[in-house]
């Protein structure tokens, strides 16, 4: 088959959302498919050996990194030279619509993936927004769409009213690559680690506020992976908080698994994820989870860790509790494994091709 792939950023270091489109488009073409990449300017070492179009793109001005593209009469001809048999464009901003454009002028199917949570779009810009500005966005474009979809059953359930019943809906969990399953036979350090983009959505701050209980309770380093617009504010009120953490900055994610490796438990307690791809990697590392049940968190950790309420005590609790219980520990990682299959690779990309099969028709 012949997939163009329409998205506004094709970076690694712009989240979760977008690192699954890498894997889409490279684990398209590892199985012998043709994929064009439609893309803003800026690019990094995932787009090697990939068919790349750059579209002109302006900086979105609420989101740190973040591009919008626009059109061009090259695109157009390059498309029709391409003739792709889907196009499948990823999250409903300018890239969905240039993607709409050119199904209608060419006459090809249209699929759109969504990987936001209407209520983090409302974080940037349009705070006075509760949602409802990207709810209504993913409706109208799934109904020009031939299908859409979702990483979640939670976020289908998010945006169902808003989806037109003529079109196909489907839920597609991310795949997670092999590098993070393998063995590991030293024991971990008694470290508690996260893994997120550090911006407002992921509500670190609370993360710190539990931290600094648990570091009263017992001795335990607290590190954080990944960049973004909070760092310094982070930073700041860690001291403030009085708890001790290491900020690593970016690791790429080849060297991710390591980091898994050498701790004994995740901790991210987002409230907008819609699905939570650094859980599913952590779980294949073998971590224990504690999170929010609240998102996708529940739906993706299942028994493999430990959901709690919004509540600095509790939180600190179960972190508590499963660094000083080895045994509890040592079957949560089991589960932790176990679950993580749910979400191979292999899995991902079998569900996207029988769904490019189904919509044009072979």
């Amino acid at each position: 088959m012949k997939v163009a792939i329409l998205t506004d950023n094709f970076r690694e270091d712009m989240g979760g959302g977008t690192r699954i489109v890498i894997d889409l488009a490279r684990g398209l073409k590892e199985r012998g498919h043709e994929v064009l990449v439609i893309t803003g300017q800026s690019l990094d070492g995932s787009a090697v050996g990939l068919s790349v179009l750059k579209l002109p793109s302006l900086k979105f001005p609420f989101y740190e990194k973040a591009e919008m593209v626009f059109p061009t009469t090259t695109l157009l001809s390059r498309i029709r030279e391409f003739e792709p048999d889907v196009i499948h464009f990823h999250e409903p901003f300018t890239a969905g619509m240039v993607a709409l454009i050119l199904a209608k002028v060419t006459k090809k199917k249209v699929i759109g993936s969504v990987y936001i949570d209407p209520k983090h779009l409302s974080q940037y810009g349009l705070r006075i927004d509760r949602g409802g500005l990207a709810k209504a966005l993913v409706g109208f474009m799934s109904r020009q769409s031939d299908a859409t979809v979702f990483i979640s059953e939670y976020q289908r359930r998010t945006y169902r009213r808003f989806l037109s019943g003529r079109s196909l809906i489907k839920v597609i969990y991310p795949g997670i690559p092999d590098l993070f399953f393998r063995e590991v036979s030293e024991p971990p350090d008694r470290r508690v680690v996260t893994v997120c983009r550090l911006a407002p959505e992921k509500n670190l701050k609370f993360a710190l506020k539990v931290i600094a209980e648990v570091q009263r309770r017992v001795d335990v380093e607290y590190v954080i992976v990944g960049d973004g617009p909070e760092r310094e504010r982070l930073e700041r009120y860690a001291r403030k908080v009085a708890a001790e953490v290491r900020f690593l900055g970016r690791v790429s994610r080849e060297d991710l698994p390591w980091v898994y490796r050498r701790a004994s438990l995740f901790f991210l307690p987002s409230k907008v994820e819609t699905f939570g791809l650094v859980f599913a990697e952590a779980m294949a590392s073998g971590l224990p989870v504690v999170a929010l049940s609240k998102g996708a968190a529940p739906e993706v950790i299942g028994d493999a860790g430990i959901l709690c309420s919004e509540r600095v005590e509790e939180v600190a609790e179960a972190v508590v509790k499963v660094l000083k219980d080895g045994g509890l520990r040592e079957e949560l990682s089991e589960k932790a494994r176990r679950r993580a299959t749910l979400f191979n690779m292999n899995r991902f990309i079998d569900e996207h091709e029988d769904l490019y099969r189904k919509v044009i028709n072979i």
